[in-house]
């Protein structure tokens, strides 16, 4: 049995950092009947307890769950016979239910024809409550059920959640970790708990951490560089240090690499000002323990203040410095790399995820699947 499952919240007291939506929910539940908005439309990005609030809440207060992933029944017809059918028919036992409508936001193509639109009407007539989840809060696609629903919004875990979840399941698997490799792993998982359970269950050692920690950070490093160095937009920095495993080494290859990108002397030493704060911010979050200081201003810090401190983007081509071992690892696996690169495309398209996700998750069982085919 695979962890996500396995350890999947099986009551509310059981969904740690998720008290507030939690409390929403439970609301929307309580006062159903007198509610104008008979649904919920949960936001948030993949592993930040969308679907699995649901199901604790539901396995608390005794609903029955009737689940639907939307992106398998996308046209009008199915949304109609399979959802709107659940949300007129009562349970066997006459037991609550709650019709859980899975990744709105992957309706898309001509076989999406009519099907929001027979969403929306099942909303307005449906006798239960209505929760539906999507990943991209800001999808063209789910705009007119924003509308329809009431909107909770879920951000990533904190990383101090996925650390504990990730130590609680290392105990009751015997699995003995030592505190770093919990750091990683949390780190790595960037508020994605699926992501960090995925990870967990193919790893036994800290040798086995390190190597993966190792990897995330080789291949991701480049766009790191390029994201802060060839922007100016205030949205694309904010978020180019959030995907990275290690903030530590992504802020010093920053640094290393502003003399490499920027020539105008003001844009050198405002950008080296704003890298200095950031060590400083590094420096008081290890001595107070305050790693806000450390996740939140110093990589702001490092991203949005360096980031800015240029006049204009540079349209050269710039190389990037960094660490020498790293540079050989990089040309040494540089074929495995492209055909990684190549199966993510695969598994993206078949499971319906990014390529980055594929690439993370999935790309570990590739010997598996080749084993298979000869």
């Amino acid at each position: 049995m695979n962890f996500v499952d396995k350890y999947s919240p099986r009551a509310v007291g059981e969904l740690i950092g998720l008290d507030e939506n939690v409390s929403k929910i439970n609301e929307f539940l309580e006062k159903f009947d007198k509610v104008k908005k008979k649904a919920l439309l949960l936001v948030g990005p993949e592993g930040s307890g969308k679907t699995s609030s649901v199901y604790a809440i539901a396995e608390t207060k005794g609903y029955e769950v009737i689940e639907v992933n939307a992106s398998d029944k996308r046209n009008a017809e199915n949304v109609k016979n399979i959802v709107g059918n659940a949300s007129k028919q009562a349970t066997l036992f006459a037991k609550p239910k709650i019709i859980l409508i899975d990744e709105v936001d992957g309706l898309h193509g001509n076989l999406d024809r009519g099907g929001v639109k027979e969403i929306n009407s099942i909303i307005k007539e449906t006798r239960f409550p209505i929760i539906m989840t999507a990943n991209d809060e800001y999808s063209k696609r789910i705009s007119s059920l924003k509308t329809s629903a009431t909107v909770i919004k879920y951000k990533r875990r904190s990383y101090w959640d996925v650390y504990k979840l990730i130590k609680m399941v290392c105990e009751s698997e015997g699995k003995e970790l030592t505190t770093a490799s919990f750091k990683k792993l949390a780190s790595m998982a960037q508020g994605d708990v699926r992501s960090a359970f995925n990870d967990l269950q193919n790893i036994n050692s800290d040798s086995d951490v390190d190597n993966l920690y190792e990897r995330i950070k080789e291949t991701n490093i480049f766009d790191v560089l390029k994201a802060v160095f060839k922007s100016r937009s205030v949205d694309s920095l904010k978020d180019s240090l959030s995907d990275f495993s290690d903030l530590e080494y992504a802020e010093l290859a920053i640094g290393e690499n502003i003399i490499n990108e920027y020539e105008k002397p003001h844009e050198v030493r405002e950008a080296y000002d704003w890298f200095s704060k950031a060590m400083v911010f590094n420096a008081r979050a290890y001595r107070r323990m305050d790693w806000r200081m450390s996740y939140v201003y110093a990589r702001l810090f490092c991203s949005l203040g360096i980031g800015l401190s240029k006049d204009e983007m540079y349209k050269k081509w710039s190389k990037y410095d960094v660490p020498p071992y790293e540079i050989k690892k990089l040309g040494a696996t540089r074929k495995a790399r492209d055909e990684l690169k190549l199966l993510a495309e695969e598994i993206s398209r078949e499971c319906h995820c990014s390529k980055k996700k594929a690439l993370r998750e999935y790309s570990r069982f590739y010997k598996i699947w080749q084993s298979r085919e000869a």
